[in-house]
């Protein structure tokens, strides 16, 4: 019979906290070594030293920063567990102490119990789009920044009209009320106006580059048949969903996106809470709210909208057309489907939808 060496990670920059067992011997072990590259690979080679013929090298870590450049470290050298810690099952009150000694502890725990929750770990590619994608969500929450600032300093100091002010000749108008404005002021307008025009050459530059990965991105294309989804929320929805087979079901989407409401239940009660939640993706869940501006209007989707709309209200009703549309997305790109906003949902089925 084989025996694994099972190694819990805790790790940081400067230093990683291991917790070994040894599930030939059941002895268990915690010590630190820095976080290094020879130094983890030393604690491997020593781990693959005692296991039993057959075993394994088990390696769990939690889904934080690190574990990309650690698993291309290790290689084959270990089985690469990565931890979802949002999902794992919290502590009694009186026990909730969060140390390394403890987080290594859970883990550990939970894997031996055969009820660790995986983490998904994108490839490289997913990773770099990911990052170009954050970069430009980045730049827009920045440049919005800056427009709010400035609308709300004329709304308080100036009788200046504000439509029209982020045109061409809006701009031109704000650099000239900036010339008679205090000193002080038009020092501070005039650094968040410059800022402003400087953020437009790296948006445009990363935009670019999204128009490029989405000429050559099927799946990208196929949500652009969406109305209401533009080239660059395609290609940011599909990046944020990543590898659609993680995710077993539309529902499992719904929750990862922050659509899913919580429930409240107690015998024949049952309530429903607030969406959102620990380890959901906001951005997706705003991409999502935006494009029912106009996917409300969808054949599809206007019966059911216009039905919760007018018992719920208009955000409610939304809320519904975006649970539907991620629905309709998982079934596109599950299946290889295009879009149909014609089809219209069964009715009274305000849960289902079909690409």
């Amino acid at each position: 019979m084989s025996y694994d060496i099972i190694l819990a990670v805790d790790y940081h920059d400067e230093n990683t906290v291991i917790r070994q067992f040894d599930e030939r011997t059941q002895e268990e072990s915690i010590y630190t070594v820095a976080s290094s590259a020879p130094a983890l690979e030393k604690v491997v080679a020593q781990a693959r030293k005692r296991r039993s013929r057959g075993g394994q090298v088990v390696w769990i870590q939690e889904s934080t920063s690190g574990w990309a450049r650690v698993q291309a470290l290790l290689g084959k050298k270990v089985k690469f567990q990565l931890a979802n810690v949002v999902q794992m099952p919290r502590l009694p009150k009186g026990h909730r102490k969060k140390t390394d000694r403890t987080d290594t502890a859970r883990m550990l725990r939970e894997y031996r119990n055969g009820s660790l929750p995986q983490a998904h770990q994108p490839s490289g590619w997913w990773r770099q789009l990911r990052r170009l994608v954050c970069l430009r969500e980045n730049l827009v929450n920045r440049r919005t920044a800056l427009r709010n600032w400035v609308n709300r300093y004329l709304a308080h100091e100036t009788w200046e009209s504000r439509v029209g002010l982020w045109s061409e000749t809006g701009t031109r108008r704000l650099r000239q009320l900036a010339q008679s404005l205090p000193e002080w002021d038009r020092l501070v307008v005039d650094l968040k106006l410059t800022e402003l025009e400087r953020l437009a050459v790296p948006l445009s530059q990363v935009e670019a580059q999204l128009h490029a990965v989405y000429r050559e991105w099927p799946d990208a294309q196929k949500l652009d048949a969406v109305k209401g989804i533009g080239v660059i929320a395609a290609v940011s929805i599909a990046a944020r969903i990543g590898p659609i087979e993680r995710f077993r079901d539309a529902e499992a989407l719904i929750a990862f996106a922050g659509l899913a409401p919580g429930v409240r239940q107690s015998d024949q009660t049952r309530r429903e809470g607030r969406i959102g939640g620990g380890g959901t993706d906001g951005h997706l869940r705003h991409y999502l709210i935006e494009a029912t501006v106009w996917a409300r209007e969808l054949p599809r989707y206007c019966p059911t909208y216009e039905r919760v709309a007018k018992r719920r209200g208009k955000k409610i009703g939304r809320l519904v057309v975006a649970r539907l549309l991620l629905r309709s997305i998982f079934k596109v790109l599950r299946d290889g489907l295009s879009f149909n906003g014609e089809a219209s949902a069964r009715p009274g089925k305000a849960t289902t939808a079909m690409a």
